[in-house]
């Protein structure tokens, strides 16, 4: 059973599709693409021995053995350019951008499927800069926390991006869960914009951005 991280991740993968997941762990979004037909075939990716053999354990008990390949490997250092789908879960949002410009092959025709712990922000202002377009973004929740996940495909196009878009991306706030992650970023950048006032250091671009946000959600009351 996946956890609904991984359910959302699955829901973007490119049906029939050549998938990397990197930082696989358990390989248990692997196993579930080839599983469910999803995926043609699948990479369980990580920097890990220990990891990358539990992956071999999961694939091995689910019969999968010689369908999922396993790769030691460092981001997408050592993966093969033909993937057409790349998973990258679990991780905050810096660590990605690291992964992404470290890139041994080029990201265009690529579908990045990325779900950020921390600093989503930081991925999507990267995304938006270097010439990425979030073509879908939702929200996850797990025990009472929000999380997001993003498909995005490289265009070469560089976008100036609203303010808010930074801190929500490319998602619909007409779902409820998408529109409660809304409002605790909202809340976190109300915080941090007292606290600077507070401070005697008033920050403009705080400032602008959460009067962004506000007004982009008031939209969708």
């Amino acid at each position: 059973m996946l956890s609904a991280r991984l359910q959302a991740c699955a829901a973007y993968v490119t049906p029939g599709g050549n998938v990397c997941d990197v930082g696989t762990d358990h390989a248990l979004l692997p196993v579930y693409l080839v599983q469910q037909g999803i995926a043609a075939e699948a990479i369980a990716a990580d920097i890990g021995e220990g990891p990358l053999q539990a992956a071999e354990r999961t694939i091995a008990a689910n019969g999968l053995t010689g369908r999922i390949r396993t790769i030691l490997s460092d981001g997408l250092a050592h993966i093969p350019a033909d993937v057409t789908d790349i998973i990258i879960a679990g991780m905050g949002g810096e660590t990605m951008v690291h992964i992404l410009e470290s890139s041994p092959f080029p990201l265009d025709g690529k579908r990045l499927i990325l779900q950020p712990m921390t600093k989503a922000e930081i991925l999507r202002e990267w995304l938006y800069t270097h010439g990425f377009a979030i073509r879908k973004e939702t929200c996850a929740r797990e025990e009472n926390r929000l999380y997001a996940v993003l498909l995005a495909e490289y265009t070469g196009a560089k976008y100036k991006i609203p303010l808010w878009a930074l801190r929500i991306g490319a998602m619909d706030l007409t779902a409820p869960d998408c529109f409660a992650y809304a409002e605790h970023q909202l809340a976190q950048l109300t915080r941090r914009s007292e606290a600077i006032r507070n401070a005697g250091t008033p920050d403009e671009n705080a400032e602008e951005m959460t009067a962004a946000l506000r007004q982009r959600m008031e939209e969708f009351r």
